[in-house]
């Protein structure tokens, strides 16, 4: 299982309310999944999954959009590849 895979299943145990279910594409920010606060766990699980701080210059709601362009921007090449 990829560290997208294991992102997506992790955000879908957090944050998918009412049979909802988040997917690659799902816009995190824009369906109203994820807000200000929410981020901060996000960007905490990133951390620790890719064992590298995110610096404050590269959070941004574009950035986090989406678990598609989280993995392109802060996790291995390798779980964006075919998505």
């Amino acid at each position: 299982m990829s560290t997208a895979d294991r992102m997506l299943a992790w955000l879908n145990r957090r944050f998918a309310e009412g049979g909802r279910t988040i997917g690659y594409r799902t816009l995190l920010f824009e369906d109203g999944l994820i807000d200000s606060i929410r981020i901060l766990e996000i960007i905490a699980w990133v951390e620790e999954a890719s064992g590298r701080t995110v610096p404050d210059s590269q959070i941004s709601m574009d950035r986090f959009a989406s678990v598609e362009r989280i993995a392109a921007h802060f996790l291995e090449r390798s779980d964006v590849d075919g998505r």
